[in-house]
């Protein structure tokens, strides 16, 4: 979308940790407090948090789609740290000072940080979730690959027309498991 619709889009990713909703700990349990807690979510966003501060916007938007295609369609283990310095150098970054902010884990607070926002007050609960203009947060599942290309400016703008609607409250299809099941297979 970023492409197409240039600077008129403005987006900014937020690290939104599944792991955490999920979680059956205690009340007040924090993921990015844990030392003890072995992350699976919280490598990659640490790794895009510190492409983005080391080589801007353009690099992170390489590498953050590289790391969602690594997981999503490769299947790789994105949690891995020497599987994200793959990845960064595919795409053509050093990974010199990505390699130190990992291993020193530079970006684990700021992950949390952006969790918390997320949690509270949107009160967001899954990913990909869209918040349109700071209100509205709409939670999309979108079958992979099956939208993008020639129609995915209009499912945006359908999007966005549905989701800053203040009467529309959920939208869900009955065979919504099944069509992701499909979709899922597709892609292997």
């Amino acid at each position: 979308m970023q492409e197409k619709l240039g600077e008129t889009l403005q987006i900014t990713w937020k690290a939104f940790l599944l792991e955490q909703v999920n979680s059956r700990r205690e009340l007040g349990w924090k993921a990015w407090d844990d030392a003890r807690f072995t992350s699976r979510d919280i490598p990659p966003h640490e790794a895009v948090k510190s492409v983005l501060a080391q080589f801007g916007p353009a690099a992170f938007a390489r590498f953050h789609m590289a790391v969602f295609r690594a997981y999503h369609v490769h299947k790789r283990d994105i949690a891995h740290p020497l599987e994200l310095l793959a990845i960064a150098r595919e795409v053509d970054l050093d990974t010199t000072v990505l390699m130190d902010d990992l291993r020193t884990r530079k970006y684990k607070a700021e992950v949390g940080a952006d969790h918390e926002e997320a949690s509270q007050p949107h009160n967001i609960f899954g990913v990909p979730t869209i918040l349109f203009n700071g209100v509205e947060p709409t939670f999309v599942k979108l079958a992979a690959g099956d939208w993008e290309g020639a129609d995915d400016l209009e499912l945006f703008y359908d999007l966005h027309k549905l989701a800053t609607r203040s009467a529309v409250l959920e939208v869900k299809k009955p065979t919504s498991a099944n069509l992701a099941a499909t979709s899922a297979a597709r892609n292997r």
